[in-house]
């Protein structure tokens, strides 16, 4: 009946949360590390900061990482409290005209919003200088959103020898990205370095709402009710503010990359927005890298004991009816009420959900039905608007050829990485003996609806600006939020090729990792991994696949034949003025040899036409490039990577190809291959769409310390066999609810 207390991780009861904001006063205070650059720009100071760390300049290291920090987090606040502050302000103002014409009061008041605003900046920079306010670069962002200052820090704090800052900086690190290897491997060396005390070891991004939800399951083990409550109501006003402040920090810029008219430039600014404002509880309920998805629920489901101990019956009932509205038919909960419902002296009305919790259920069902109306109603609309683009033919940006790549001093081909034809007809084997249908009529039945490819994506370069044949590139298939959250799948690539074992399959100066959708399948399947990650991974890359289709204006449908999500990392001891290249030029379906380029084995002659969606920007090098031939390596044309960019072409040794070598940092993409001959249909997204109906039906599979081998076919086929569900669920096709017919 009652709840049970969750598992937190090793150090959550060690957490620090944040001061809270105070929208009274601005805080531009320097950091505890001295501020050594007052007129530069964040992301100046944050490129300085990894000047020094090259350098070895440990204290300008730890000094210019700190005041980016503290930059950026004075910045974020200020955007917040403005725009709270502006929206506060503007709801109780009374209107010009009484009467509401043309619904010109909602324009009124964004007027007075934005004057609002204005003003507030105004204010601000009078204090920290002109350009205190200006919207930080989308690029610039991402670099402090994903922590990357953190894995910096932790080793600069290491040389100055501060162990227990360093050990700090390494978990705060983990916190986004648990499975990094080498990030844990430091941490655990700190732990037993002198002076480190592991008890003591925070994490310095922690929401601030976690430390009291902590401290109330606490009090909860031990019977102290009355401070249990304290603690989670206080919990549960800091999570409501701080996804507030997340919400209005989503309200900034969106460049369209069009010129719409005025009500699409306002409908398409606030589907953006919206999308971002849905994330904000997603990355509220990350504590210290495991998310709990019913964080926030879980506070009415101890509340409602904490009152009940304490004979509070109404505020019990509240809690229990606030808890429902998040899962109705919840047969525990339903349990307590019917409990509650026997007590003497208990009315129905003592059954009213909380204000907030109604507010919130509400909010999330409306924003969340509207973003479902917008994904069906303009998915016809958009292919429309995709057909006139092709047929009119519209201004493509162009892009400027780079020079000759030089001459190299070795060449090693290396086909892309994937299933051979033999394993692939043994996997493909081993899943017929569950399905009674013909093979042609389950691929059929499994080829995901796309989700919309929306006016935001635009051609950017085509064949004259890529300089060959049956070649393109486009922006805007993935947003930033999108991106990051498919980089949270990089945390179980698997380090090297996936298949023999080389760490370093094609340049010794960088490390390869890689993640398939048989292995995020998996992951789902046993509850490592979150299923909205998988969901966002298919129709995504199913978005990927339409638009090449119907930008080649093919005759018959493509199919995917093979994904994978494939990260290169440039080694800490890489010289700066490497020559390799990060991938030799090749083609995708046939070997390179002085005759020609020949579709023969070694090849994966069924690939038809590839696609490589890129994930981040964040790294040195690693530019995508065309060649006119392997000997002389003229370069084409080339494609600098950035969140959501594509670039697709055909397979063939018409469109050789490279990746020119990553000299910092790591570059993610997911690589794409396809192919117009459906008995090469990749059978992992088959089965991924399977299992995400088997999880999303019934949940997941519980092993206690499962783990998923590096080659993890013989699991998929032993899940199968073990499972009647996901066998049913195969054979009757239903492995996606949403079916595309073509």
């Amino acid at each position: 009946m009652w709840p049970a207390v969750p598992l937190l991780i090793l150090f959550a009861l060690c957490l620090r949360a944040d001061d809270e904001i105070d929208t009274n006063k601005i805080d531009v205070s320097a950091p505890r590390e001295a501020q050594h650059v007052h007129n530069a720009t964040l992301g100046e100071i944050f490129e300085n900061a990894v000047q020094a760390y090259l350098e070895e300049d440990w204290d300008g290291c730890v000094a210019r990482f700190n005041d980016a920090l503290h930059g950026y987090k004075v910045y974020k606040r200020m955007v917040t409290i403005c725009r709270r502050k502006c929206k506060t302000e503007t709801e109780g103002a009374s209107p010009i005209f009484a009467e509401n014409i043309e619904d010109l009061h909602f324009y009124e008041k964004k007027v007075r919003e934005t004057l609002c605003l204005m003003k507030c900046n105004q204010d601000y920079r009078e204090i920290a200088g002109a350009g205190a306010l200006k919207r930080l670069p989308l690029a610039t962002e991402q670099k402090f959103m994903n922590l990357t200052i953190y894995e910096y820090l932790h080793i600069c704090y290491f040389q100055k020898g501060r162990y227990q800052d360093a050990a700090n900086a390494a978990f705060t690190f983990l916190s986004l990205y648990p499975n990094h290897k080498m990030v844990l491997k430091n941490l655990q060396y700190y732990l037993n370095l002198p002076g480190v005390v592991a008890k003591e070891v925070v994490n310095l991004e922690v929401a601030p709402f976690v430390q009291m939800y902590i401290q109330g399951v606490q009090e909860y083990e031990a019977e102290n009710y009355v401070e249990a409550i304290a603690e989670f109501e206080s919990s549960l006003e800091s999570y409501m503010e701080s996804e507030e402040n997340c919400r209005s920090y989503c309200e900034g810029p969106l460049d369209q990359g069009w010129y719409p008219e005025f009500t699409s430039s306002i409908a398409n600014h606030f589907t953006f927005c919206l999308k971002c404002k849905r994330g904000c509880s997603l990355s509220l309920h990350n504590v210290n890298g495991n998310f709990k998805a019913d964080l926030l629920r879980s506070h009415y489901n101890y509340l409602q004991f904490a009152y009940y101990k304490l004979g509070n019956l109404k505020a019990a009932c509240a809690a229990v009816a606030s808890y429902l509205l998040f899962l109705p038919a919840d047969e525990t909960m339903l349990h307590n009420k019917n409990y509650y419902s026997s007590q003497p002296k208990v009315k129905e009305e003592y059954f009213t959900p909380r204000e907030e919790a109604l507010f919130y259920v509400k909010r999330q069902e409306y924003e969340l039905l509207l973003l479902n109306y917008i994904s069906e109603e303009f998915t016809v609309i958009e292919d429309k608007f995709n057909k006139f683009i092709k047929k009119t033919n519209a201004k493509k940006a162009k892009q400027k050829n780079e020079e000759d790549l030089g001459k190299y001093s070795s060449l090693i081909l290396h086909p892309p990485p994937g299933h051979s034809p033999s394993t692939r007809t043994q996997f493909v084997g081993n899943l017929s003996i569950f399905r009674d249908e013909e093979e042609t009529e389950i691929q059929k039945s499994h080829i995901r609806k796309r989700l919309e490819v929306t006016d935001d994506v635009r051609i950017i370069a085509g064949e004259k600006e890529l300089g060959g044949k049956n070649r393109y590139a486009a922006d805007g298939l993935l947003n930033y939020i999108e991106c990051n959250l498919l980089m949270q799948l990089t945390q179980i690539a698997m380090e090297g090729d996936g298949y023999e074992g080389n760490k370093s399959p094609h340049s010794s100066y960088e490390r390869f990792e890689g993640v398939t959708v048989g292995r995020m399948a998996l992951m789902i399947y046993f509850n490592l991994m979150k299923p909205e990650l998988l969901e966002l991974f298919l129709q995504r890359t199913e978005a990927v696949r339409d638009h090449v289709e119907r930008y080649f204006n093919l005759d018959s449908p493509l199919y995917f034949t093979y994904t994978h999500l494939v990260c290169r990392t440039a080694l800490p001891d890489s010289p700066t003025n490497r020559t390799d290249l990060s991938h030799e030029i090749h083609a995708d379906n046939c070997v390179i040899k002085d005759e020609g380029c020949l579709r023969e084995d070694p090849s994966y002659t069924w690939r038809d036409y590839s696609a490589i969606l890129y994930l981040n920007d964040d790294f040195d090098g690693g530019e995508f490039f065309f060649a006119e031939d392997w000997k002389s390596r003229r370069v084409q044309g080339v494609i600098r990577p950035r969140c959501g960019r594509m670039v697709a072409f055909s397979a063939g040794g018409e469109n050789l190809h490279g990746v020119r070598g990553v000299r910092t940092n790591r570059r993610c993409a997911v690589a794409l291959w396809f192919t117009q001959d459906e008995k090469y249909l990749e059978y992992e997204r088959v089965v991924a769409d399977t299992m995400l109906t088997r999880v999303r039906t019934l949940g997941t599979v519980q092993h206690k310390d499962i783990k998923v081998p590096l080659r993890y076919e013989d699991m998929l086929i032993q899940c199968f066999k073990e499972d009647e569900m996901l066998r049913h669920i195969l054979r009757e096709g239903k492995g996606n609810e949403n079916k595309q017919h073509k």
